[in-house]
């Protein structure tokens, strides 16, 4: 379609201008008053409510600190150590969440859609030097940052979620009531505790998990609120939305909302869901065990073994480079999501021969059905879970998994996409599957000789769905779904 000229942007030469625009940053403490917080608390600050805040770069800094003595290890990505976040406006809530607040954000990680940073987003899983520069190999040894660096600054930093990608980014906070936002604690499962970093795969090594696993804690310190404010001096962009309030009655402000169904797997889950616009169903499925602390996992692809009888983590991206007995990545329990099977074994170990050594004569299949129509029309393989998936999500490749047995042991999920594609630049169109009228009932099926129907597994099925909150003048605000 041609612009409202007619001449490709690459040749216009006009410009848009706005004068007496300033910029400026605020550190906000916890409304709750604690310095420290363990998990399952809540974090909460109360927002600025005059100026133009930016949702996207508006972040919670912190540092953590773990039990010492039983070898912890912190989750890749910070968004990790957080359960749930809610979003209030004048005590009526806007943005609910769920209780899996972090296995979301990773998910966006691992498609693609997200990225870590290295500095202050606890990229990787850290195993011999942590995120001051300390050593940590040693035996029982554990990573925390109570002295150092992580206890004059903070290390740490968490976005918003799904509320960072609001649209438009600047919201004018005095157009809504009070802003606060609320952080949830995860449960200490989200940690490792093994024996020693340095020794990778041996007897004592980083996958066997400690004998005083059940000790091992963390809790966040020191958490501070930094909001990102603008504001423009003029009054005339006020002015023209006060304008338009009045015209149409109100402004609207959309973002995604993520709603979770969680239940045992045995080889079907089904749930109901009303919704103005479902974007997607994402699937993610999670070892039973992974409630308790354990070693690490390791990353399928990264270690090198003299036995010849070991599965896929083995020789696939460069091992040879490492020592005998190294890992090169690794994730926590919490964050490792599979595909459902029998064989191999939901409790095999890095240090059997079963290890991501997927049956290649007996096939896992997956496939949605909303209200009986099958969603897609057959049963999807490994291949077409990760093509539907990558589709869904709008990349051409995983933001994490590299090879096919990563995907399935490590990072895998299945996703179908129930709106129209988009470009990044695209102006923001609700195009998704309506199921107000309806209350659509939806299931996820399987079938296959290698699917694990024994209740090994939970799994996750997150719906995305358009949220728009309408705001009008007095401050008046309302939430569709």
């Amino acid at each position: 379609m041609e612009n409202a000229s007619g001449i490709p942007s690459a040749l216009s030469y006009s410009l848009n201008t706005l004068q007496g625009t300033s910029f400026n940053s605020f550190e906000l403490a916890p409304s709750t008053g604690a310095s420290s917080v363990s998990p399952n608390g809540q974090i909460r600050f109360m927002l600025p409510n005059v100026g133009l805040l930016d949702m996207k770069t508006s972040k919670m800094t912190f540092s953590v600190t773990t039990t010492s003595t039983v070898g912890c290890r912190l989750p890749a990505h910070t968004d990790t150590l957080f359960s749930r976040l809610e979003v209030k406006a004048g005590g009526i809530t806007i943005y609910a969440g769920s209780n899996f607040h972090g296995i979301l954000e990773n998910i966006k990680y691992n498609m693609g859609t997200k990225t870590a940073c290295g500095v202050t987003g606890h990229k990787d899983v850290l195993d011999c030097g942590d995120a001051a520069g300390e050593y940590i190999g040693g035996v029982s040894v554990s990573e925390s940052y109570a002295s150092g660096l992580g206890a004059v600054n903070n290390l740490f930093s968490v976005d918003l979620g799904d509320m960072a990608q609001i649209q438009p980014r600047l919201l004018d906070v005095s157009l809504i009531p009070s802003l606060e936002i609320i952080f949830t604690v995860a449960d200490k499962n989200v940690l490792a505790s093994m024996k020693q970093a340095n020794l990778g795969l041996a007897a004592n090594g980083a996958t066997i998990v400690h004998a005083n696993a059940s000790t091992a804690d963390f809790s966040i310190t020191n958490p501070r609120m930094y909001v990102n404010m603008y504001s423009l001096a003029s009054g005339a962009y006020q002015q023209a939305i006060r304008s338009r309030m009045s015209d149409v009655g109100y402004l609207s402000l959309c973002y995604d909302s993520n709603l979770c169904f969680n239940s045992t797997f045995t080889g079907s889950s089904r749930f109901s869901l009303s919704a103005m616009s479902l974007k997607r169903l994402t699937s993610v499925f999670r070892k039973t065990s992974a409630t308790n602390v354990q070693g690490l996992i390791p990353i399928v692809g990264h270690a090198k073994d003299n036995a010849a009888t070991k599965g896929a983590t083995y020789g696939i991206l460069g091992s040879s480079l490492l020592n005998s007995a190294g890992i090169a990545e690794y994730q926590v329990a919490i964050q490792q999501t599979c595909l459902p099977t029998s064989d191999p074994a939901h409790g095999a170990t890095p240090n059997t021969s079963a290890f991501a050594k997927y049956d290649g004569t007996a096939p896992c299949n997956l496939q949605y059905k909303i209200q009986s129509a099958q969603v897609p029309q057959y049963f999807a393989g490994v291949e077409q879970q990760a093509e539907l998936t990558k589709l869904a999500y709008n990349v051409d490749e995983f933001g994490k998994a590299k090879v096919m047995p990563q995907y399935l042991q490590n990072y895998h999920a299945f996703a179908v996409p129930l709106e129209l594609p988009s470009s990044p630049y695209d102006k923001k169109t609700i195009s998704g599957l309506n199921t107000n009228s309806t209350n659509a009932f939806i299931e996820l099926t399987s079938n296959g000789s290698n699917v694990d129907t024994n209740g090994n597994y939970e799994v996750l099925v997150f719906a995305t769905i358009d949220t728009i909150l309408r705001v009008g003048e007095g401050k008046a605000i309302e939430v569709l779904n």
